[in-house]
């Protein structure tokens, strides 16, 4: 199991901090819409992590050990302390072809779409990065104890968490020197010109320094946070597959055979020239830029917090118990979880109610059909959930205001 669960009630208490600095100051960092499509996208993704494991097993206790030049020791120092730096100049390259290449961009692109910068942007994360193992593979082959490599991935990780922050300004010189700061960071995810693709390292800024990819956050030069081509929803499947859905589409529609194979490798944002006349994309207007933010009602956003709050437990769960079950349980398990999120985001957007009674119902066969075959704890979780879901959308939405705002941005 990897440290990165034990970190998530540390998670929730510093965005809970957070969120209230932010209200106490007015700063404006937090909506509750926004807040709701990264922790879902952060929910989403350590759940399927859970269901993709098979694939990473297979390798670890099957091919590894006859692939491995050395076996290093998990009791040296010098090891922790090479794997730690190691991993991390491979995250940076990693990190770096991911925004340089269309194949790995489309994976990558799900945590730069909130056009918010706040600590839940931390946790907005892909379920769809394909990349990861085609840089992790080497240093696991010189040896690196997997205990090791999969900590110092998780140390890496929660690091990370903390520079996704407006509310701190430059840190010391010599700090900022060396390692990765808020400052550093909020360039990273930017989309003005004069910052987009840079500071692409997750613990030292050092590697950005050497390889030609620093930039400093400029005084004169407000950030506007985000992609160019916004995604324009709180759904969290449809954050995942925008980008890969666009791909396919341009591979589709280009009449060139070479274009339809090149396409994928080509520099982020590429397309095709035919396909660029016939189907072009909408960009943001960094000029007159709006953030997408449609206006619903009070019910929605109680409907949506609570649905996030229960979803945490439920994921808090199907991570520690539903660990070893076999691939249908685990997609069920899944499926249970990642629905209400997705409904929930239309809600968010200004949709119907009557989706989410739908995914309800659809929830409870689920279940039923479950039932027989997972723990008997699960399915007292699980209905316990589905109980108190049914009860506040009675409350707030059948017997309650039902007024749901359609709008655009704004």
């Amino acid at each position: 199991m990897s440290i990165v669960i034990y970190a998530i009630p540390l998670y929730l208490i510093l965005i809970f901090i957070e969120f209230m600095v932010d209200r106490a100051r007015h700063t404006g960092y937090y909506r509750i819409n926004d807040a709701f499509g990264s922790l879902s996208l952060g929910i989403m993704s350590r759940s399927s992590k859970l269901v993709l494991i098979g694939a990473g097993t297979v390798f670890i206790d099957k091919l590894l050990p006859e692939a491995r030049l050395w076996q290093l020791s998990a009791d040296s120092v010098w090891v922790w302390l090479f794997t730690f730096v190691a991993y991390d100049f491979t995250y940076y390259w990693l990190h770096r072809i991911s925004h340089s290449i269309n194949f790995f961009w489309a994976g990558h692109v799900v945590h730069h779409s909130s056009e918010e910068y706040n600590l839940t942007t931390a946790l907005r994360q892909t379920s769809s990065d394909v990349g990861v193992w085609l840089f992790s593979v080497p240093l696991l082959l010189t040896g690196v104890p997997v205990e090791v490599y999969l900590t110092c991935v998780g140390l890496n990780l929660i690091y990370q968490f903390w520079v996704h922050t407006r509310l701190i300004d430059k840190l010391w010189p010599w700090y900022e020197a060396v390692m990765v700061t808020p400052s550093h960071h909020r360039v990273h995810h930017a989309q003005n010109a004069v910052y987009i693709d840079r500071n692409h390292g997750g613990v030292f800024i050092l590697w950005d320094k050497w390889f030609g990819t620093f930039q400093a956050e400029l005084a004169d030069e407000d950030i506007i946070y985000g992609v160019r081509r916004p995604l324009h929803s709180f759904n969290p499947l449809w954050a995942n597959v925008q980008v890969w859905w666009s791909l396919m589409q341009d591979a589709w529609h280009t009449r060139r055979w070479r274009d339809k194979l090149r396409l994928w490798w080509m520099p982020t944002g590429w397309r095709p020239a035919d396909v660029e006349v016939r189907y072009p994309l909408l960009k943001s207007d960094l000029s007159a830029f709006t953030k997408y933010d449609p206006d619903v009602d009070r019910p929605v956003q109680i409907y949506g917090m609570a649905q996030l709050t229960m979803n945490i437990g439920l994921l808090v769960y199907f991570l520690f118990y539903f660990a070893g079950l076999d691939s249908a349980l685990l997609l069920s398990g899944f499926a249970l979880i990642s629905l209400p999120l997705i409904t929930t985001g239309w809600l968010f957007e200004g949709r119907s109610h009557w989706w989410e009674g739908a995914r309800l119902l659809l929830s409870w066969v689920l279940l039923v059909m479950a039932s027989a075959l997972i723990p008997q704890t699960a399915v007292w979780v699980f209905g316990g959930y589905l109980i108190l879901s049914s009860l506040f959308y009675t409350g707030l939405f059948l017997l309650g205001t039902t007024g749901v705002t359609r709008a655009s941005a704004g």
